[in-house]
């Protein structure tokens, strides 16, 4: 039998799944505002918020309107709806019976055929092990704690045996986006074989390892061999999926690292940039591609913002090391894959032909420049969340298509100048980012540093010279260079670092593989620098918001934040986002039902037996307690409105973005599993002997429970009626002076290396001292270099209060063209004629030959060719 076998589904939408109901059938062609049925709430400042009423707000709603092209906004909401249904695990009425009698979290075993679930068990299949890495990272608390967890080396949650069998079972499925943004589920039966296989050898080892096997593990060993007719099949026992911070801690016969993001953000990121990718080239205009890429740049702002997992530094092993990387949503009883490493690897490959025609030869057209620094900026994303498996087959066309060095440690190096990672604290940092450049943890030398910046001093001033010596030169600022040793390292702050900031300026010479240089840092942050940013809305219209105010109005937080229109006397606004409980009476439902069966529970231990038990059985009877439900959630309705405009609505559970059909397959679970539960419950009011009080009182709490139960049904039902709008109130930030990088117009050759032995940084380079230094505004300035006719306008690399200018350069300083950079030095005093300390980088941002004197030509003195200079 073909072990490889793909089922391609299109869209699900108005169709029914098995169990499920027709949940996205029904839809109003009238669109209203969503009424909650509940009763007023209150929100974080404690004052009462009344819930809309449809009709009576007199609230306009956006038909889609957005920034995005035509039906980008249906296409995302397609692609996510059909991952969506194809992962949905089926659901026994038997299991969930089961799962509501107390006890403790038990053993589950399924059989998988092709990837489906078989009704019964089969003894015979396969079991393998599995290990799972599950990084949760849908807010920055839980992040934080993940990091703190890491840190004190503490076993991670193992979830639930239906989560981790349902997850497990998955990893036998892969899904795709094809390029007409239709959802492919194909069955990896070459894997299941393969799983097969290993599960075989493991067992057979063990066997052979045993001295004295016992007869029911020799029983089971033997009939775990004979798996010649059954390599299609696999029994996912939930004890043998165990989750863990390191899989390289053991042997599995399937594994997988699972990341938590925000399933909206990177849907949109992934869905842009292969519309980016599959219409590019001619096909699309200058404007419509910046529009793209400027679209995407949000998308990856949003990502940052709502998936705080995939900037740490501590992440960058977890992917490095992992295999089977999957990207998805903790979604109740599994993990959803969204998008997986393999996949994004195919994307990546599929850009070549679009970024070629980004630099046509011959063509002069500098609209190009623009674009191809952020198309590069999206591939460097992209690239940081590919494993070392992936990252490998792909490495000779990322060194022939982009230029990159393709191998992991220099990749590595690319992320942190581009990509913004954050620790909790410089320890954090700096323990994560060692072992993702060199491959190997810090050493036992670290540890035995009694001083804490110490030890972190000297680690740093290693790693510093190390990536000196594959090309890597790591520029710095007054404040940052200068000391008595190694002056031309930048020092260790006494805080530390925490961040990648530090490596916004790095430079490589090492090869012609230099498309690093190009690439400018990702600035998810830039607000931080104004107090006031100009946005364009879901809307189309222009508003100036408080620079403060855009994570909280992106992540859709409650409040009321002031806005105002662009331009001269433009009026002001409040843009008001309110967030409303949907499944409020659902949670008192849930309180009252776990009420009666802390009741019923304590009444079977006086109730156990009728008269005709006690007389004609044997004996203990066994009590089997009702276990108390747990819901997914708290499920919230946010709505941004701007001057009776609805821009934007979304739904959360915990804090957390979801779909809006997510919303009601959340809402549809819970009420059937506590139907279910009600339907345990009823019959045990009933067997209650000789407490007439008792029982009616719990028949009363019972109908109030199914009423509780009847307003959420309806509630349910709205959301089903509700038509998909944007879920995102602010369409673009306008950041003042762009955010647009530039490529690389100026670069002077060099090199520069280190010895051991001398403890000197020998550069040789264009050097000579300032002739003239002049300052045009704050960030330019014009400088001349003693005997040579060109003018370079250079940049501080931070901002220079004019007090200090005097500092910052002056005339007399001794100047070496590097790179992109301009190394300001100063001679030692006790030196020889070449040994200098290093006091400052400056950006070299053009340079312009100067007119000279054709009579004087063959008087003037030649060029100064490249000189030795030597730093301590």
């Amino acid at each position: 039998m073909a072990f490889s076998q793909e089922i391609t589904r299109r869209s699900l939408l108005g169709g029914r799944q098995p169990g499920l109901g027709n949940y996205a059938a029904s839809s109003r062609s009238s669109e209203e505002d969503f009424p909650v049925p509940q009763a007023a709430s209150v929100n974080g400042g404690g004052m009462e918020v009344l819930p809309p009423i449809p009709g009576s707000d007199g609230l306009a709603r956006m038909d889609s309107v957005s920034h995005r092209a035509s039906g980008a906004l249906q296409a995302n909401t397609q692609v996510w709806e059909e991952i969506a249904n194809k992962l949905l695990p089926p659901e026994e009425s038997e299991l969930m019976l089961k799962r509501f009698e107390k006890r403790v979290d038990e053993r589950l075993r399924r059989t998988y055929v092709e990837g489906v679930m078989m009704r019964d068990v089969d003894d015979n299949a396969a079991v393998p092990r599995i290990g799972l890495t599950f990084l949760p990272g849908a807010d920055k608390p839980q992040v934080t704690r993940l990091e703190q967890i890491s840190m004190a080396g503490q076993e991670p949650d193992q979830k639930e045996a239906i989560w981790r069998v349902n997850t497990a079972a998955s990893l036998l499925m892969q899904f795709t986006v094809s390029a007409d943004l239709s959802v492919v589920q194909s069955y990896q039966g070459d894997q299941t074989a393969m799983v097969a296989s290993r599960v075989k050898n493991r067992l057979h080892k063990n066997r052979m390892d045993m001295t004295l096997p016992s007869s029911s593990t020799s029983l089971i060993s033997m009939s775990s061999l004979s798996l010649q007719s059954k390599q299609d099949r696999l029994t996912i026992d939930s004890a043998s999926v165990r989750i863990v911070n390191d899989l390289r801690v053991a042997e599995w016969d399937l594994e997988s690292t699972l990341i938590e993001v925000d399933g909206s953000s990177i849907t949109k990121l992934m869905v842009n940039f292969r519309h980016l990718i599959s219409r590019g080239g001619p096909d699309m205009t200058f404007e419509e591609t910046r529009v793209l890429l400027d679209t995407m740049i949000e998308d990856a702002r949003r990502l940052c913002v709502r998936s705080p997992v995939l900037f740490r530094m501590s992440t960058r092993t977890k992917i490095i090391h992992s295999t089977n990387t999957r990207y998805g949503i903790n979604h109740g009883s599994m993990f959803r894959t969204l998008t997986t490493s393999q996949g994004i690897k195919e994307i990546i490959s599929l850009s070549a032909s679009y970024f070629n025609s980004l630099d046509p030869v011959g063509s002069s057209d500098n609209t190009q420049k623009l674009i191809r620094p952020r198309f590069l900026q999206m591939i460097v994303l992209l690239l940081s969340l590919l494993n070392n498996e992936d990252l490998s087959e792909i490495a000779d066309f990322l060194e022939s298509t982009y230029k990159l060095k393709a191998e992991r440690k220099h990749l590595e190096l690319l992320f942190l100048k581009v990509i913004p990672l954050m620790s909790i604290n410089s320890r954090v940092f700096l323990g994560a980012m060692i072992p993702a450049i060199e491959g190997f943890p810090l050493n036992a030398d670290y540890e035995s540093f009694s001083d804490p910046q110490a030890k972190h001093m000297h680690c740093w001033d290693i790693f510093v010279r190390r990536i000196l010596y594959e090309g890597y030169i790591l520029p710095g600022s007054v404040l940052d260079l200068g000391r008595d040793e190694l002056s031309w390292v930048v020092k260790w702050p006494e805080d530390g670092f925490k961040s990648t900031s530090v490596f916004n300026n790095l430079q490589y010479a090492g090869s012609n593989l230099r498309t690093i240089n190009e690439i400018a840092p990702i600035e998810f942050h830039p607000e931080s620098a104004h107090s006031e940013l100009r946005t364009i809305m879901t809307n189309g219209e222009e508003y100036t918001i408080g620079s403060a105010d855009l994570d909280r109005i992106t992540c859709l937080a409650p409040g009321i934040y002031s806005v105002q229109e662009a331009g001269p006397n433009g009026r002001s606004y409040d843009l008001v986002i309110n967030e409303h409980h949907i499944n409020a009476e659902l949670y008192e439902a849930v309180r009252k039902s776990n009420g009666l069966v802390r009741t019923l529970n304590m009444h079977s231990t006086h109730n156990r037996k009728t008269l005709k038990d006690r007389v004609f059985s044997r004996g203990r009877a066994e009590i089997i307690f009702l276990q108390e439900f747990v819901g997914s959630g708290r499920l919230t309705r946010s709505a941004a409105v701007l001057n009776t405009t609805v821009l934007a609505v979304a739904y959360k559970i915990e804090g957390r973005k979801i779909a809006r059909k997510d919303a009601m397959r959340t809402m549809t679970h819970d009420i059937r599993e506590l139907n279910l539960l009600l339907g345990q419950i009823e019959p045990r009011i009933a067997d209650i002997s000789g407490q007439y009080t008792v029982k009616m009182e719990l028949r009363g709490i019972l109908e109030e429970v199914k009423n509780h139960i009847m307003i959420s049904e309806k509630a349910r039902q709205m959301i089903a009626e509700t038509e998909d709008s944007s879920d995102e109130p602010i369409s673009k930030v306008l950041y003042p002076g762009g955010i647009d990088p530039t490529s690389v117009t100026v670069w002077n050759d060099y090199k520069a290396w280190y010895k051991e032995g001398d403890r000197l940084l020998s550069v040789e380079a264009l050097r000579a001292p300032l002739s003239r230094v002049a300052w045009l505004s704050d960030v330019d300035i014009e400088v001349y270099l003693e005997g040579r006719a060109v003018k370079y306008i250079v940049t501080p690399l931070q901002p220079v209060e004019e007090k200090a200018r005097e500092d910052e350069i002056r005339v007399g300083d001794i100047a070496l063209l590097c790179g992109q950079y301009l190394i300001l030095a100063e001679r030692l005093e006790r030196g020889g004629e070449n040994q200098f300390t290093m006091v400052n980088y400056l950006r070299v941002t053009s340079m312009e030959e100067q007119a000279t004197n054709r009579r004087r030509a063959n008087r003037a003195k030649p060029p100064e060719a490249m000189r030795l200079s030597f730093f301590v």
